[in-house]
Parts: structure tokens; C-alpha cells; sequence
């Protein structure tokens, strides 16, 4: 068989409509296919951006909004021992023998002693 005729029938071989059918199928599949995937690395993106900013957003509204840690010089520690709050009277009373007075604007005292007994060094 001469080169041309192989040329000629290698051409009506491909040029088969049968097969014209089965390439636009394939190429539309696979773009299709391609474009799915893009669609979901953009949607995949889009919720990872507005997690991060919700994210973002919460923690400052959250700071925001926390009232301001009380300042304190004890260091905390696990066996913390309660507090038990009494009044003006009672703390006075249990210096009944001794000058004390409470100085300063209600909330803001501080106990004084005037007539401390000398320290032994």
C-alpha cells in the first residue's frame, strides 16, 4: 500500500463521526470536571477567609467587652484559702486595745495602727 493511501484511510479512520462524538464528550467532561474543582477551592477559600475573620472579629469583640483583670500583687496560687469579708465594726473590734483608725474614701481604706507595739529583732 502507498504512503497516500495509508494517509487516506488513517484519515478516514480518525475522521470517524463516531469518534468526533466520543472526543467532545470527553473534552466537555473534563472540563466540566476542572471547573468543579476550581469552584470548590474557591468556595474552600472563601471559608477558611471568613472563619479566619470571625475568628479575628470574635476575639477583639471579646476583649472588647471582658472587664479590665483586677490588679492585684498576690500571686495566686492552688491552695488559695477564702476570704471571709467582715465590716468596719467587727475589724475594729478586734483591735479594741490598741489606737487603730480606717483612713481613706469608703472601698479604698487602709487599717492603721497609732500605737504599734515595738517589733522584737
Amino acid at each position: 500500500m502507498k504512503r497516500s493511501d495509508q494517509d487516506r484511510l488513517l484519515r478516514e479512520i480518525l475522521a470517524d463521526e463516531a469518534l468526533e462524538r466520543v472526543r467532545t464528550a470527553t473534552l466537555a467532561a473534563g472540563v466540566a470536571m476542572l471547573r468543579r474543582r476550581r469552584r470548590r477551592r474557591v468556595i474552600a477559600a472563601t471559608a477558611v477567609a471568613s472563619a479566619a475573620f470571625a475568628l479575628l472579629f470574635a476575639t477583639v469583640m471579646q476583649r472588647r467587652l471582658a472587664p479590665p483583670a483586677a490588679q492585684s500583687t498576690a500571686v495566686p496560687t492552688a491552695a488559695t484559702p477564702r476570704v471571709k469579708w467582715i465590716d468596719d465594726d467587727r475589724l475594729l473590734a478586734l483591735f479594741s486595745e490598741r489606737g487603730v483608725a480606717l483612713i481613706g474614701r469608703p472601698g479604698e481604706q487602709r487599717l492603721v495602727l497609732l500605737d504599734s507595739a515595738p517589733s522584737k529583732r
